[in-house]
């Protein structure tokens, strides 16, 4: 390779990256008001809970995105609102049939806003009570992804749900 094209490769390397570092930065969205954010995601999370409380399927799906997915221990993903939907309907159907009266707590632990993104990340407890015996609770941790939607408001996007209890054993099975 000669002097010149020696020169010529880097002069046009230089002038690249000069006007590459001219170029402008990307329009940040204008600052959001983040207390509001958190305002609307924890007053979103007792809507759900006072949904599932209620047994009000129509409430609690309403919560979600319409591609929403639900992951909870023991069973398959519920992917998108009408999987959602049928899943609650079936566990509260279940319920009822067993005169079981079911209450469930969240209390969130951490929630970040970023844009159009939050996460929520929290502690749950679920109270099982038959009409005849003692309560059984289930407690356990929760991380939730949640979208700005376009008229501002916040749903769910994604959610998953784990117990702190040991999953049952078979009756008579050796640990």
């Amino acid at each position: 390779m000669t002097r010149r094209s020696v020169f010529l490769c880097a002069f046009a390397l230089a002038s690249m990256l000069t006007f590459a570092g001219c170029q402008t930065a990307p329009t940040r969205e204008p600052n959001r008001d983040v207390a509001a954010d958190l305002k609307a995601i924890h007053a979103l999370s007792d809507k759900y809970a006072a949904a599932l409380n209620s047994r009000d399927v129509a409430a609690s799906v309403a919560t979600y995105t319409d591609d929403a997915i639900l992951m909870v221990q023991y069973t398959p993903a519920f992917e998108g609102k009408q999987a959602i939907q049928s899943g609650h309907e079936s566990g509260f159907k279940s319920y009822a049939d067993r005169s079981i009266a079911v209450t469930f707590s969240s209390t969130p632990v951490e929630t970040e806003v970023a844009d159009d993104w939050a996460y929520q990340r929290g502690n749950y407890t679920d109270t099982f009570t038959p009409k005849s015996g003692k309560p059984m609770v289930d407690s356990g941790k929760y991380l939730s992804i949640l979208k700005r939607q376009p008229d501002g408001s916040w749903k769910t996007h994604r959610l998953m749900r784990s117990s702190n209890v040991p999953p049952p054993t078979a009756a008579g099975k050796k640990k």
